[in-house]
């Protein structure tokens, strides 16, 4: 009985942890981005050619640049939340994934925008057991509190990937799921 209450147990944890980290997930194109809560994701082709790459034949190597643009009308804020996979990624706006790409030649198949950090200075105080006056001494530091994705602004980044000849690269973008803080 006891191993059934556990296997039971562990069945229902992961059937609450796997929805809660699924990933939504857009096709692309270059000419329609997916527009998802305000924020506008795609990208654009900077540079293509042919290559002859000994063991592919003949390729297609792109250089592309993914954004994302905040047209909410809003800033997005992502504070540090702990949870039971700890506090990584917790600035990953969005993953871009070349569905095609061969990875050849040192070549990429995903890509990831992440939002700026965020500071904020903050005020120590502490006395000096040395001291015989027992004065405080203050301290002004800056402190990360978080990351930020402002109304208006566009993040960028540049990947290259190889595709097999005759054939545009397939973009798909994934979305963490977030409930980020919005300021107006």
């Amino acid at each position: 009985m006891n191993n059934c209450s556990f296997c039971l147990f562990l069945l229902l944890g992961l059937g609450l942890v796997f929805p809660a980290i699924a990933q939504q997930s857009y096709e692309l194109t270059t000419s329609q981005p997916a527009q998802v809560n305000g924020i506008e994701y795609g990208y654009t082709i900077r540079n293509e050619c042919k290559k002859e790459i000994s063991n592919l034949g003949t390729v297609k190597r792109y250089e592309l640049t993914v954004y994302a643009t905040n047209k909410s009308g809003s800033t997005i804020l992502f504070t540090p939340r702990q949870t039971s996979f700890g506090v990584r990624d917790q600035d990953l706006i969005a993953r871009f994934d070349c569905i095609n790409a061969t990875g050849a030649k040192l070549t990429s198949k995903t890509i990831t925008l992440r939002a700026r950090p965020m500071s904020t200075s903050y005020t120590a105080s502490a006395k000096n057991t040395n001291d015989t006056d027992g004065k405080a001494i203050e301290t002004n530091a800056p402190g990360q509190t978080g990351h930020t994705f402002e109304n208006g602004e566009t993040l960028t980044n540049n990947i290259v990937v190889i595709v097999p000849d005759g054939e545009e690269p397939h973009l798909r973008v994934r979305l963490q799921p977030r409930t980020p803080s919005t300021i107006r």
